[in-house]
């Protein structure tokens, strides 16, 4: 670790970075008039010093709506996948400012997160959205050590084009996948802090992960969860129990050691819960009239594995905006207003089916000592989960959090209890912390999000807002009086 870094340190800070592109977007196509916050796009460089190749991260950069943007948070966004494109989910799906509506008219979002802070998505690792590579070879068995670096050297050349922001407070921030890549961010950035020759150290303040992938034998478990929702037969919940559970099944695909038992267990599974049913999400409906294609297209076991932790389309919220965004990326007058495609990509954008293959052995990284070791040194840490999740269900994220705060001797420091969205209740939570220096400070808070699925700002956005207002703020979920 620490030649790797100090060589990673090196090239950060003594060798000619190439030009990067960071450029105004004067106005997106069908964007709506009177818009008072600017938006930047384009490519950052984040080629290693001992790698032959040019690899270059997309972004999408949204000022807070704020008179002065640069005295509030700044916020870097990552979805999962791994494989997933942080520009069409987290940015136009999600809690961006825009969402496309019919006819290429983008409609504003009145739940953006760029109410709150500045926003920075990230199409990460390489190989996905209009992110890339010039060498083909990069994008096969990518893992989560490079993708960690490369999302490192991105923070840093990025604020090097926006020094503005050098000063500000600097959340990260994600979800599914994201559980994996964050932390592992997180813990980089927190080396690179450490070194004698920064001296003007990123204010790394907190993370927030919704509905993450933390541990392969703990984050995955849905039977009880598919049970309880009347999914699956109680039959079917004994075999998950006595013979096969998702864990086991995942483990199997991932070292090519399938087992008939294991197949026969998650057939009826999947017959049981049929084809007409978003994974993300047990209550919403189909988009039917649409042409929207799988977006899950790898080949062969790795494929597999993203089928079962994948979506199936994207069905929540509104069930077919999935289909707008992914005509409203692919025009080229959007893409040349975003500065992207620069390159002219041999492949369409998609969310989640670019040239990239992950490394199956990254999945198995358990993750929970690293969000240990990131609250042992003071970062506190945000675990939200939509309540109608069947991917990484809540109850498994709760395990882990209570796993957490059992090793660490954190303290409640609230009761279980509802918090509240405009006077609804918006879900559960539960904080945890400690006294430093005589105060109460929180390093750890799970909540759910009531009627969420596994992207929780696309399927209850007002509820997501206040979640990450009260998240940036360091303070308690609403609670009645």
């Amino acid at each position: 670790m620490g030649f790797w870094f100090s060589s990673l340190l090196c090239f950060l800070f003594h060798y000619n970075f190439c030009t990067t592109s960071a450029e105004l977007i004067t106005a997106l196509p069908g964007q709506p008039t009177n818009v008072s916050f600017k938006q930047h796009s384009g490519y950052i460089n984040v080629t290693d010093a001992h790698h032959g190749s040019t690899r270059a991260l997309f972004y999408y950069f949204v000022q807070a709506q704020s008179p002065d943007p640069v005295s509030l948070p700044l916020t870097l966004w990552l979805n999962g996948g791994p494989g997933c494109s942080s520009l069409g989910f987290g940015a136009f799906m999600e809690h961006g400012p825009f969402q496309p509506g019919q006819n290429g008219i983008l409609l504003r979002n009145k739940y953006s997160w760029n109410l709150e802070s500045n926003m920075l998505y990230v199409e990460s690792p390489i190989g996905v959205g209009f992110s890339y590579s010039n060498t083909s070879s990069d994008y096969i068995l990518w893992n989560d050590t490079r993708t960690a670096e490369d999302n490192l050297r991105f923070i840093v050349k990025w604020l090097e084009e926006f020094p503005q922001y050098k000063d500000s407070d600097f959340f990260l921030t994600g979800e599914s996948y994201a559980g994996h890549y964050i932390p592992q961010l997180a813990s980089l950035l927190m080396e690179y802090n450490k070194q004698p020759n920064i001296i003007r150290p990123i204010k790394l303040k907190a993370i927030a992960l919704g509905n993450p992938l933390l541990d392969l034998d703990i984050s995955l478990l849905s039977g009880e969860y598919l049970w309880s929702h009347g999914a699956i037969s109680d039959e079917t919940l004994r075999l998950e129990k006595k013979v096969c559970n998702d864990s086991k099944y995942l483990r199997e695909l991932i070292h090519k050691q399938r087992s008939q038992e294991c197949n026969n267990v998650f057939k009826r599974v999947s017959d049981e819960v049929g084809d007409d049913i978003d994974w993300s999400d047990l209550l919403l409906p189909l988009c039917l009239p649409a042409s929207f294609t799988q977006q899950f297209k790898a080949m062969g076991k790795h494929g597999e594995i993203h089928a079962k932790m994948a979506r199936r389309g994207i069905q929540v919220g509104d069930p077919c905006l999935g289909d707008r965004i992914l005509n409203y990326l692919n025009q080229p007058q959007v893409q040349k207003a975003l500065h992207a495609n620069t390159t002219h990509l041999p492949y369409h954008w998609d969310f989640c089916s670019g040239p990239l293959v992950y490394q199956d052995d990254s999945f198995e990284i358990n993750i929970i000592p690293l969000i240990s070791n990131l609250i042992m040194q003071g970062i506190p840490v945000l675990l939200y989960s939509g309540d109608q999740d069947t991917k990484i269900p809540l109850t498994q994220t709760r395990i882990i959090a209570n796993i957490l705060a059992k090793e660490l001797k954190l303290v409640p420091f609230t009761t279980y209890a509802n918090w509240y969205d405009k006077n609804q209740v918006g879900g559960w939570s539960q904080s945890f912390g400690r006294l430093r220096d005589g105060k109460n400070v929180t390093y750890l808070t799970f909540a759910t999000v009531r009627g969420a699925a596994h992207e929780v700002p696309f399927t209850s956005p007002s509820q997501a807002l206040t979640l990450f207002r009260s998240f940036l703020a360091g303070s308690p979920l609403p609670r009645p009086n």
